[in-house]
């Protein structure tokens, strides 16, 4: 997992934070648009993690969830390869 991608993603939220909804137009567009960036980011690079209740997604972010039965099957086919690039 790129590490380059989560902090990309943090500093697209950071930005976010400082704009408001309530200015000028372009600016709430702007922080909408940065704001969508990081979550597409975050979800750019994931990876699957063998935990205590079974596999597990973990995004960019740190945030996790459990796998779905294709992502199950892509894994049982890949041979246990656990770096996932959508």
């Amino acid at each position: 997992m790129s590490d380059f991608d989560s902090k990309l993603a943090s500093q697209c939220q950071g930005l976010a934070s400082c704009l408001s909804y309530n200015a000028e137009h372009y600016e709430g567009e702007a922080k909408h648009t940065l704001i969508e960036a990081s979550c597409r980011l975050d979800h750019h690079s994931c990876r699957a993690k063998k935990g205590p209740h079974g596999n597990v997604v973990v995004n960019a972010r740190g945030k996790f969830r459990r796998l779905t039965i294709r992502e199950r099957l892509a894994i049982w086919l890949l041979r246990g390869k656990l770096e996932i690039r959508p």
